[in-house]
């Protein structure tokens, strides 16, 4: 595995003719060597960390200056996590089997599939990713035992599923990330086989994205850019359509998880190091 830099050791990085300020320590709270699975924001610029080592979510402002931590006992390996419309927080437990949605006072209000009841090629089995479509519908990366992307409703019924274990088109080896853009158009990262699949909302593959190395996570901005980290280390910058527009590296060896805020900020959660660093855009 490639050396990493030590968390913002570059000052300045681009992707494209994007130009980004590197913050190395973007919140109030000291979080070096802490791991961070991962990181989602809201419309309404809240962050919320998902740490790994201990079943908590802390929470900071645009600023990031914290604003309190939840500790979810019921949760044992917090993986991922996203937001919906009404800033409701879905988080994937990775080793219970399932993805509970959080309202705002941090009490479940929906649960996807059942803890500590792994299925074979059904809901769930060690899943990794949670994205939420523009309609509501949520789809689940379910990659660690699975090689299956699963469908539900915003209300949180099953629709159907696809895939299996393979590298041809539709297959995957291991789905560790989804995302959902605004053409209901679901992007998965098949790690292992070093790509990224396109599909439309009921399975058909539409493309893929190569020349990748063990991608990691991935995130879309309000604009369509697809942002991709993965282990050379690196980001890579997508359009739509799925054209590299930059790339520029990471600074951990694994860029854990990945997210966007509506200015155009990108989060990252890295590992080896532990640390999360924003990429503040300025041009």
């Amino acid at each position: 595995m490639t050396t990493a830099p030590a968390c913002g050791e570059a000052r300045v990085v681009a992707l494209g003719a994007r130009r980004y300020h590197v913050d190395a320590s973007p919140f109030s709270e000291d979080l070096r060597g802490v791991l961070v699975s991962d990181v989602a924001v809201d419309k309404a610029h809240r962050v919320a960390l998902i740490m790994r080592g201990a079943p908590v979510i802390r929470w900071f402002d645009e600023q990031g200056e914290a604003k309190g931590a939840w500790q979810l006992d019921q949760m044992t390996h917090g993986h991922s996590a996203c937001f919906d419309a009404q800033g409701r927080l879905l988080v994937v437990d990775s080793d219970r089997h399932c993805v509970h949605r959080f309202g705002a006072d941090a009490q479940i209000d929906t649960t996807l599939g059942v803890a500590d009841e792994p299925r074979w090629r059904e809901p769930f089995n060690h899943p990794t990713g949670v994205a939420v479509a523009p309609s509501g519908e949520i789809f689940v990366s379910d990659g660690y035992g699975n090689s299956h992307v699963h469908r539900f409703s915003a209300a949180g019924r099953h629709i159907a599923s696809w895939g299996s274990p393979g590298e041809e088109a539709g297959q995957f080896s291991n789905p560790h990330a989804i995302a959902v853009d605004a053409d209901d158009q679901v992007w998965v990262v098949d790690r292992e086989n070093h790509r990224v699949q396109r599909f439309s909302a009921d399975g058909q593959c539409c493309g893929e994205l190569r020349g990748l190395h063990l991608p990691t996570a991935i995130a879309i901005g309000r604009d369509g850019i697809v942002y991709v980290t993965d282990q050379t280390p690196r980001l890579c910058a997508y359009t739509p359509s799925g054209q590299l527009i930059g790339r520029c590296r990471t600074f951990g060896a694994i860029g854990h998880g990945l997210a966007v805020d509506a200015s155009g900020d990108i989060y990252v959660a890295n590992m080896m190091p532990n640390c999360v660093t924003r990429l503040r855009r300025f041009a």
